[in-house]
């Protein structure tokens, strides 16, 4: 908790937290009515997910220039007030009655998908410049167990309110929470760094950014295997109206319990993290890895609800604990003038790619059922972690006979 010693590192992680409780209301109001609108379809599922989360694929990349040119301050507040403008908007259209298909969702969800890929570079990067670097790790830990507790106090939130006010309701707030989130930030004074001075154009520093991570042989990995628990590991978030409605037998309560678990899991993994107990570095996070693969294979072939729940609480925790430790290793390895950039690609990696294995988990699902379709990708993040191992090939190479 050292990070919480400075000022601009409380405000700003209040003011993200308010951002990020609305979102995750939000959300979850978009999945719910995309379920009800679609039966529980687990291919819409997967589709609303897509076009909320491929803007991180196309507007990321341009962010990270962004981010290492201009005040990340400014940029966070003209970001939060422009989704809080957004989500007003949207929830006058849900009360009205005008927001009554499946195709406006989709709409709505790539509207919010954008604000979302604008901010995560540039909020990464404003965490590092709100604290001095010894405390870096602390407060990229806490910045996730922000994160998670928005994680468990959106849906927490977003059932009374459902109850009460209807989909136009959980909107409205998350209207206030965005602004709200944008003032307190608008209050703080992040610590200086200088840009780069170049002559480079937007392509030209984007490809400096690669050039640069590409030299970095540990930042590599991290990337690819950020790549690699998003797409086989994350995306199974998109189906869990699928698991509690069909698989599990449920209803709302049980889809909102597991959402408030996963967030406790993923805030405890946040913590562990954190906690500087475990070391920060590949072999660390490939065994980390090896565990979500299982456990996310376990969840899909589980039929009771108690088994799913300590399941998806573990899943939560393994998933958040490998995203922090990634993101706290790029961080620490990246230079101050490079960092957004650098942050952009890990962001691309992490959240660029998601809609796609959204997509395939969706299709796979309608193909062999949602419990086989997450057995499969979980053993697909188990073979790739196994075989990516630190150390594998040095122990392979010194099996062989020596030569005369």
């Amino acid at each position: 908790m050292r990070a919480f010693r400075h000022r601009s590192f409380t405000v700003l992680w209040s003011g993200l937290f308010f951002y990020r409780a609305g979102f995750w209301i939000g959300l979850l109001t978009f999945q719910l009515m995309v379920a009800r609108l679609t039966d529980n379809s687990p291919w819409m599922l997967g589709l609303l997910s897509f076009f909320s989360s491929i803007p991180m694929l196309v507007v990321t990349p341009f962010v990270g220039v962004v981010a290492d040119r201009l005040d990340r301050k400014r940029l966070i507040v003209v970001n939060q007030a422009s989704m809080g403008i957004a989500a007003a908007v949207i929830s006058y259209l849900v009360i009205t009655g005008r927001a009554d298909s499946v195709v406006m969702m989709f709409g709505f969800a790539l509207v919010f998908g954008v604000g979302l890929a604008f901010s995560i570079p540039i909020n990464h990067a404003a965490v590092a410049n709100s604290v001095p670097s010894e405390d870096l790790r602390s407060a990229v830990s806490i910045n996730s167990i922000g994160l998670n507790l928005a994680r468990i106090g959106g849906p927490a939130l977003a059932g009374p309110i459902l109850a009460l006010w209807g989909p136009g309701g959980t909107f409205a707030l998350w209207a206030v929470a965005a602004l709200a989130g944008a003032v307190a930030i608008s209050m703080i004074t992040l610590r200086p760094y200088q840009p780069e001075q170049d002559t480079l154009g937007v392509f030209g520093r984007m490809r400096q950014g690669i050039e640069y991570v590409r030299e970095r042989p540990t930042i590599m990995k991290a990337l690819a295997m950020a790549a690699m628990v998003t797409v086989f590991g994350t995306s199974y978030m998109a189906v869990l109206p699928v698991v509690a409605y069909d698989t599990l037998g449920g209803g709302d309560q049980t889809f909102t319990v597991l959402i408030m678990l996963i967030g406790l899991g993923a805030m405890l993994g946040a913590f562990a993290a954190g906690s500087g107990r475990l070391r920060l570095n590949m072999s660390t996070i490939t065994w980390g890895a090896v565990a979500f693969g299982v456990v996310e294979g376990l969840f899909g072939l589980t039929r009771t609800v108690w088994a799913a729940g300590v399941l998806v609480t573990v899943a939560g925790g393994l998933n958040f604990f490998l995203l922090t430790c990634l993101t706290t290793l790029v961080q620490t390895l990246a230079t101050e003038s490079k960092r957004g950039r650098v942050l952009s690609l890990f962001v691309l990696a992490w959240g660029g790619l998601f809609p796609f294995g959204t997509l395939m988990l969706g299709a796979l699902g309608e193909a062999i059922t949602t419990p086989y379709a997450l057995a499969a990708f979980g053993l697909v993040l188990v073979v790739y972690s196994l075989w990516t191992r630190p150390g594998r090939r040095v122990v392979k190479a010194s099996s062989r006979p020596a030569k005369s």
